[in-house]
């Protein structure tokens, strides 16, 4: 068998795979969508059924109960998926280039701090002015 003809049927193997995980994936964000769904609807009724007093079906505290079991559940949905393992990838390479950023010293904060408070001092006198000379001209045409 020549290279090329290993390649491509290599290639299409590969094509094939990440057919299957998309797929696959597929599966587990609409099994993700449906369970933070359904706690986001059935979640709010047990805590009513319950009578847990403090998770009242309507109390605030009842909503973000139910909200976070439902980002659980659909965390937990994702778990076995490629995109979260993608995801779990781009936070580790964020968390990564986060730590590179040059943080800068109180000076130079101090001077852009600076800078811009005086650029939108310049901008709101500008305002200022163009707003008593439209209105004054405005004037004039009223009156």
């Amino acid at each position: 068998m020549s290279k090329a003809k290993a390649k491509r049927l290599n290639k299409k193997k590969q094509v094939g795979e990440v057919s299957a995980k998309k797929k696959s994936d597929m599966i587990f964000i609409i099994a993700a969508v449906a369970a933070v769904v359904l706690s986001l609807i059935f979640v709010p009724k047990a805590l009513a059924l319950i009578g847990v007093s403090f998770l009242a079906a309507g109390s605030g505290l009842s909503k973000l109960f139910s909200i976070v079991v439902a980002a659980g559940l659909g965390w937990l949905c994702l778990m076995p998926s490629q995109s979260y393992k993608d995801f779990i990838a781009l936070s580790k390479g964020a968390r990564t280039e986060w730590r590179k950023t040059v943080k800068p010293d109180k000076d130079t904060v101090m001077k852009t701090t600076m800078m811009v408070l005086a650029i939108v001092a310049l901008f709101a006198l500008i305002i200022l002015i163009l707003d008593w000379v439209f209105g004054s001209i405005l004037r004039s045409f009223i009156n």
